[in-house]
C-alpha cells in the first residue's frame, strides 16, 4: 500500500434479498471503517446482526457513502465506479441458529490511482457465508466466528462500471482517468489490451455423473456473447447449435461452440442464449423449463493480438435437472467455467457428433478463470447459487420456478473483516 496510511470507508447500510422476502435492511446505521487499521489487527468488525426469516438469500448489498484516503500528501477523498457493492451469493438462514457472513475486503486490490492523483476505489472482496457458526460479539465491537459450514467462499470484484462480480475487477496495470461526470474510464490497458485481433474459441462439454432414465439431455445455444468495458456486448456466435449433454459426458469431448476473431480486449462476461432443453427418458422426450433462456456467466477471458483465447462451458447436467412431484422436468444449469489466454486449439473434423458439431481438443495456455458457478430459481448466476439435487422445484402457472420451502425465523449475525 506505499505511503497510504489509513482508507476510511463509510457504509451507510447493508441490505440480503430472498425470492420470498425481497429486500431486506439488516442495517441502516452509518459506520465508518478504516480499512488500514482492521488490515494491521486482522480483526473483524461488526458491521450488522438482525433477525431475518428463514431461508435462502441470494444477494447482499453494501451501500458505501464516502471513502477517504490518507497518504504522504494528506487527506484525498476516493471515487468509486459504484457506491452500492451488489454481491450474488447464498446466504442460508435456518430456524434457531445463526447464519454469518464475512466480507474481507482486499486493500491492495481495491485501490488504484490515476496519472492524475485521484484514488479510485473498486472493492475486491473475499465473501464467506456459514450456516450454524458459532458467533460472539466483544465489547468493541469485534466479532470471532468459528464453526458452522461454509456455504459460499468466493472472490469477488467491481470493474469500471460499478459491475460486481466472480472475475470482474480492474486490473493493476491499466490507466484510469475520472470525467467531470465522476465517470471511471480506461485510458490504456498495457500489453493485454494491445491493438490488434485474436482468436476466440468457446466450447462445451458435459462430466455429468449418472441419470438414472434419462438417456439425453439436448440443448439448442443459439448464441454466445462477450462483454468488455471498452466495447460493450460483441457476438462470438450467432449459430443455432443442439448438443447432447449425456453424449459429449460419454465421449469426453469438448464441441465447439463459437469459433471467431475478435478485437484484443479482457472480456469479463460470457453470455449463452439457450432456446430449448429437452430431455429424453423411458417414457418418451419432455421439454425442460429453464429459469431464464439466458445464461450469464462473470468470468476474465482475455483475447490477446495474434493467440488464442478460449473459453469451455463444462456443464453438470446431473446436477442441473430437475423433476416437478407431477413429472416436468426443470434446468438450473450447473457449470464449471474455464478460461485460458495463449492456448493452443486443434479442430477434429472427423470426430463429430452427427449435427456437424466439432470436437476441438485445448492445449496448454494460461488458466485466467476457473468457476463453478449455478443459475438459481429465479435465472440468476453465480457462484453457489446451484438449487441442490434434492430440492423440492415446482413450476406456477405463471412459469415462474420456485423452491418449495417451510417458514419460520432464525437469527443472522453479519460481520466484516477487512485486510
Amino acid at each position: 500500500m506505499g505511503t497510504i496510511t489509513s482508507v476510511r470507508t463509510t457504509i451507510d447500510s447493508v441490505q440480503v434479498h430472498s425470492e420470498a422476502q425481497g429486500w431486506v435492511t439488516v442495517s441502516s446505521t452509518p459506520k465508518t471503517i478504516d480499512l488500514m487499521t482492521l488490515r494491521a489487527s486482522g480483526d473483524a468488525e461488526l458491521l450488522a446482526d438482525a433477525k431475518l426469516a428463514n431461508g435462502t438469500y441470494t444477494q447482499m448489498n453494501i451501500h458505501i457513502s464516502r471513502v477517504v484516503v490518507t497518504d504522504a500528501q494528506g487527506e484525498h477523498e476516493a471515487k468509486m465506479p459504484s457506491s452500492t457493492v451488489k454481491i450474488v451469493g447464498n446466504l442460508v438462514v435456518k430456524s434457531n441458529s445463526t447464519s454469518s457472513v464475512l466480507f474481507d475486503f482486499v486493500a491492495d486490490e481495491s485501490l488504484h490511482l490515476t496519472g492524475k492523483g485521484t484514488y479510485i476505489l473498486a472493492p475486491v472482496i473475499k465473501t464467506e457465508t456459514r450456516t450454524d457458526a458459532n458467533v460472539q460479539v466483544t465489547g468493541n465491537n469485534k466479532v470471532l466466528v468459528s464453526s458452522g459450514n461454509i456455504v459460499m467462499n468466493a472472490k469477488v470484484g467491481m470493474d469500471i462500471n460499478g459491475n460486481v462480480g466472480v472475475g470482474r475487477s480492474i486490473p493493476a496495470d491499466v490507466n484510469l482517468s475520472v470525467s467531470s461526470n465522476g465517470q471511471v474510464s480506461i485510458l490504456t490497458a498495457g500489453t493485454i489490451l494491445a491493438s490488434g485481433t485474436g482468436r476466440a474459441v468457446i466450447g462445451i462439454a458435459d462430466p455429468a455423473g449418472s441419470m438414472g432414465t434419462i438417456t439425453s439431455v439436448n440443448i439448442t445455444v443459439d448464441s454466445v456473447r462477450l462483454h468488455s468495458a471498452t466495447r460493450g456486448w460483441v457476438d462470438a456466435s450467432t449459430t443455432s447449435k443442439t448438443f447432447d449433454l449425456l453424449e459429449l459426458n460419454a465421449t469426453g469431448n469438448v464441441m465447439a461452440l463459437a469459433d471467431a476473431n475478435l478485437t484484443a480486449d479482457t472480456y469479463d462476461q460470457l453470455r449463452l442464449g439457450i432456446s430449448k432443453v429437452t430431455v429424453t427418458d423411458a417414457n418418451g422426450s419432455h421439454d425442460a423449463k429453464l429459469p431464464s433462456g439466458e445464461l450469464k456467466i462473470m468470468g476474465e477471458m482475455q483475447v490477446r493480438a495474434n493467440a488464442t483465447a478460449t473459453a469451455v462451458f463444462d456443464f453438470a447436467a446431473n446436477e442441473s435437472i430437475h423433476m416437478t412431484g407431477n413429472g416436468k422436468y426443470i434446468m438450473t444449469p450447473v457449470i464449471r467455467l474455464e478460461t485460458r489466454s495463449n492456448a493452443t486449439v486443434i479442430r477434429e473434423p472427423d470426430e463429430s457428433d452427427g449435427r456437424g458439431n466439432v470436437n476441438i481438443r485445448i492445449i496448454g495456455g494460461s488458466v485466467r478463470t476457473s468457476v463453478k458457478v449455478g443459475m438459481g430459481v429465479d435465472g440468476n448466476v453465480g457462484v453457489n447459487l446451484i438449487v441442490p439435487v434434492n430440492a423440492n422445484v415446482t413450476i406456477e402457472t405463471n412459469g415462474k420456478v420456485v423452491v418449495v420451502s417451510g417458514t419460520g425465523g432464525a437469527t443472522v449475525g453479519n460481520a466484516i473483516r477487512i485486510s
